[in-house]
């Protein structure tokens, strides 16, 4: 495979750069950058010193090269100026244009997706269930970003057959955990500032199925993220 192989995401725009690169070697990072490891092995850089992204998180980075990353997505805001209009672009839809049971009444929108390659992963030690993986499945990987104003409560909900993480790319937020479908349950709250990926919400249970707590996305500003979906291959 070519090496530094770059593609642009679909939803990349004039308000934020967004490309997945593949079997980086000595790939710059400049300007500044939120960078994705989206693979099992973690992405190595020099700054001042060696570094390291571990698998699934993520970090921002400037003036560093990343020494070998087998897939990692790049995010760059570009322009912050009307950064709103972003959901104006072909690119974007309203949530509740397909999801007819959405609240008519909340402003959430979702980008394109876009397929970056698949994984080999151990769901369980994906999510923390035990300390070696040793029973890796396949899985598609994919992503697309969300947008919201500020003071919005994106909507508690459960049920994913899939597996995500979040990346937080502008404006600062929440992902929050709830024993039941109302928000009086609060459990968690996990702070997300621009660079942070939040860990695993999912455990799975014995017969291999995602069970996800209630949880939902809060807006404390205008704010734009970005989803990692991990799907299951058909058997």
């Amino acid at each position: 495979m070519p090496t530094n192989a770059e593609t642009k995401l679909s939803f990349s725009d004039d308000h934020i750069d967004a490309r997945w690169v593949t079997e980086a070697i000595n790939y710059p990072i400049d300007p500044r950058t939120i960078v994705v490891n989206t693979s099992t092995r973690p992405v190595n850089y020099v700054g001042g010193v060696e570094g390291m992204v571990a698998p699934w998180k993520s970090t921002i980075l400037e003036r560093t090269t990343i020494r070998s990353a087998d897939s990692l997505v790049t995010l760059r805001v570009t322009q912050i100026t009307n950064i709103g209009g972003v959901v104006l672009g072909k690119n974007w839809r309203w949530y509740g244009s397909e999801a007819t049971t959405f609240p008519q009444g909340t402003p959430l929108y979702i980008s394109t997706q876009d397929g970056i390659g698949q994984a080999q992963i151990d769901p369980r030690f994906f999510c923390h269930q035990k300390d070696q993986p040793d029973a890796p499945e396949p899985f598609d990987v994919r992503v697309n970003l969300w947008f919201t104003p500020e003071q919005t409560d994106c909507v508690i909900h459960t049920g994913h057959t899939f597996l995500e993480i979040h990346t937080q790319v502008f404006g600062t937020g929440h992902m929050q955990k709830f024993y039941e479908d109302s928000e009086e349950t609060l459990y968690e709250d996990v702070f997300m500032p621009p660079g942070l990926t939040n860990e695993p919400f999912p455990v799975v249970d014995p017969d291999g199925q995602f069970n996800y707590p209630w949880h939902r996305y809060f807006a404390d500003t205008d704010c734009i993220w970005l989803v990692i979906e991990l799907h299951p291959q058909a058997g």
